[in-house]
């Protein structure tokens, strides 16, 4: 008698059509090779790293390099970076060389960096010359998202090029736009998961980002909660979103995923870096924007190296940003990443309390109504919702003062429940 059914094979890894990063001839013997330093070249190299990203950026070579696979790092994604810190210098380049004077990278946008090590040096407007570092010492950082100060109408020239204008979408829900995880296609396990983190809504208001969203002259309660601050994403996806290990930038004139963290044959990497996102509408690119400085701004490695720092620091009283020189010690504690881990649990609901920005243990309220559109759920109830309120002390001439005062505003937010 024969079976009524047959039991199907078990599943492979996960794996891109392409086969991965890894699938040519030959494996180069160093792609487990130390990641790209992005450095300040106004500070001595035992204590100058900005940033560190891994080079998981396939270099083509041409056919006699014996089936070679070696990596690099995409230019213009490490350069936009570097600028992001250096308070969104697009006119900062990238040298291998730290004295001052250095010439950049003769490579274009979408070409690769295939060095370890690279300065981000700051041209002087007056003179020929670089001002990296000036009578007042380096030229100074952001040291946080809460003191980054959005660069309305004047984002980087990549980043407004025709190509990447995303269509807009007649729909005010999500799901109804997105049907399927804009990164897997997958429709299992989606949920909403905004761009700028809701953790970030007084950054949000301060900035006046409302400006991109749907409804710019509305009432908001929340207003990070708009569609065009939202994609849908499967969950596991959503975490690693929010685990700052990937972010959607331009290249080649197009969109894409650009993997932050591992190695060329890890999952996540050889899955998906560099694979171009699922039709991507009724998005501003002014959030995608903010979500990268959000993810570039966290590293904070150069902050804890116990070394005196110039910083751009945003006091909340009058909002103009200042100068300042912070010791060593301030710089650690007052910046320290206590809640990045996403360590915090909160208890939930299938349908009412779903995670959401989990690096910061978010929630969000009312999930039937944002996923499928209630309008009122984006910016119409003005419910009234627990939130933390920042030290109202006045801030001193002291630079410790003001960074006490404006503590690191995206960690100390991390893990309200709104």
């Amino acid at each position: 008698m024969a079976t009524p059914f047959d039991l199907r094979a078990r599943l492979p890894s996960p794996k891109h059509p392409d086969g991965g990063l890894l699938s040519s001839k030959g494996v180069t013997s160093d792609f487990q090779r130390t990641p790209v330093t992005l450095r300040h070249p106004g500070y001595p190299d035992q204590h100058n790293i900005l940033l560190v990203f891994p080079a998981l950026d396939l270099h083509k070579q041409d056919s006699d390099n014996d089936g070679r696979i070696d990596f690099g790092l995409h230019h213009e994604t490490a350069r936009v970076a570097c600028a992001i810190v250096a308070n969104c210098r697009w006119d900062g380049f990238l040298s291998e060389d730290k004295a001052s004077g250095a010439r950049p990278v003769m490579i274009g946008p979408d070409d690769l960096l295939l060095g370890r090590s690279y300065y981000f040096h700051i041209p002087n407007s007056d003179s020929d010359s670089d001002s990296d570092t000036t009578p007042d010492g380096p030229y100074p950082i952001v040291p946080s998202f809460a003191h980054f100060q959005f660069p309305h109408q004047n984002l980087p020239p990549t980043w407004k090029a025709s190509s990447l204008t995303l269509p807009a979408s007649q729909s005010n829900a999500v799901l109804a736009r997105d049907v399927s995880c804009r990164v897997t296609a997958s429709k299992l396990g989606t949920e909403i998961a905004h761009l700028i983190p809701r953790s970030e809504d007084t950054w949000f208001t301060t900035n006046q980002m409302s400006q991109y969203s749907s409804r710019p002259d509305a009432f908001i309660a929340n207003s990070t909660d708009d569609v065009r601050n939202a994609m849908l994403l499967s969950s596991n996806i959503h975490s690693t979103f929010d685990q700052r290990r990937f972010v959607l930038v331009p290249k080649r004139g197009s969109w894409a995923i650009h993997v932050l963290s591992g190695l060329p044959g890890d999952e996540l990497a050889a899955v998906y870096h560099n694979v171009q996102p699922q039709q991507l509408s009724g998005l501003a690119i002014e959030y995608l924007f903010a979500r990268f400085a959000w993810t570039v701004l966290a590293q904070g490695a150069f902050l804890r190296t116990g070394v005196r720092r110039r910083l751009i620091i945003v006091p909340r009283e009058d909002g103009v940003p200042r100068v300042s020189d912070v010791s060593g010690q301030e710089c650690r504690t007052m910046f320290a990443p206590n809640s990045l881990s996403g360590s915090k649990s909160r208890s939930q609901s299938p349908k009412k309390r779903v995670r959401d920005d989990t690096a910061g243990g978010d929630v969000v309220e009312d999930y039937d109504d944002l996923m499928y559109g209630d309008d009122s759920v984006w910016d119409t109830r003005g419910r009234s919702r627990k939130r933390q309120f920042y030290a109202s002390n006045s801030i001193s001439s002291s630079a410790a003062s003001t960074l006490e005062h404006w503590r690191d505003v995206s960690t100390d937010c991390e893990g309200q429940v709104w």
